[in-house]
């Protein structure tokens, strides 16, 4: 019954690996090359979720599949592995995914918590385990006698407990995918910056050439008032020697064009404010 369970665990690691490296695939094939592309595209919460998956699944295996490997025990944490598989599900199934914390903060904490248990109290007694070692990590039946053999045993036994090259490669291969991402980033920012400087820049410009435009509306508006106040006294004589003998018929008709004539400037000048 317990190998029917360590296979079942064993297994379902390998299986919710392939099914990560299926979801990965499908969603990088509808992403745009350019990265500056895809930070807008609709599936980039999609693929930073499933880019932060794979960098858990890189640290379990490297922290349980050495052991797995060795026949010393199965993946413990299943709970780990129904997790990832909620986490993709969720992925697939959602259009518009929430942020990356948000949707894993779950499996971190779980995953997290079961490598520094497994680290702290089961890797002792696994490495007593190893075949042909003790616990101080020599050779079974050979005297602790310094040179050559004893220096190239050490290095064997270091290096089963050490990541495999291919783990360490892969995890390089990673930094160097975030190393870049954060590169453009940072170029997008600086755009960013100098657009943001060149507006700037464009409404100081505009905010002074409002302040001349008011300014000459200011001086017109004095100008025209200027000349009405001169255009009614004209008017205003005219009336008054228009308003002598023989000439009464004459005066209401040009008192209605000096009146008319005043309006109009009034008129003109209410447009002129209004812009």
């Amino acid at each position: 019954m317990d190998l029917v369970c360590q296979r079942m665990l064993n297994q379902g690691f390998l299986k919710v690996e392939r099914y990560h490296n299926l979801c990965q695939k499908q969603v990088k094939a509808q992403l745009p090359r350019r990265e500056s592309e895809r930070r807008n595209h609709s599936l980039a919460r999609h693929a930073d979720i499933l880019a932060a998956v794979e960098t858990r699944l890189s640290l379990l295996n490297m922290t349980f599949m050495k052991y797995v490997d060795s026949n010393l025990c199965c993946f413990i944490p299943g709970k780990v592995i129904d997790e990832i598989y909620r986490v993709l599900r969720y992925v697939n199934s959602t259009r518009a995914p929430q942020r990356a914390h948000e949707v894993l903060q779950e499996l971190r904490d779980i995953s997290s918590m079961a490598m520094e248990y497994f680290d702290e109290k089961i890797v002792p007694i696994l490495k007593r385990k190893l075949p042909g070692s003790d616990v101080s990590g020599r050779l079974m039946g050979s005297p602790p006698v310094p040179g050559p053999s004893a220096a190239l045993t050490t290095m064997q036994l270091f290096s089963k407990q050490n990541p495999s090259r291919q783990e360490v490669t892969k995890l390089q291969q990673q930094v160097k995918t975030n190393g870049a991402g954060v590169t453009v980033l940072r170029r997008e920012i600086s755009e960013l910056r100098t657009k943001v400087q060149e507006q700037q820049k464009q409404l100081q410009d505009q905010d002074q050439k409002l302040l001349e435009q008011t300014q000459i509306i200011g001086e017109q508006n004095a100008r025209l008032a200027e000349l009405e106040r001169k255009l009614r006294e004209v008017m205003e004589s005219a009336v008054g020697r228009s308003s002598g003998p023989g000439q009464s018929e004459e005066s209401p008709r040009k008192r209605r064009k000096a009146a008319e004539a005043i309006d109009s400037l009034r008129k003109s000048k209410r447009l002129r404010n209004r812009k």
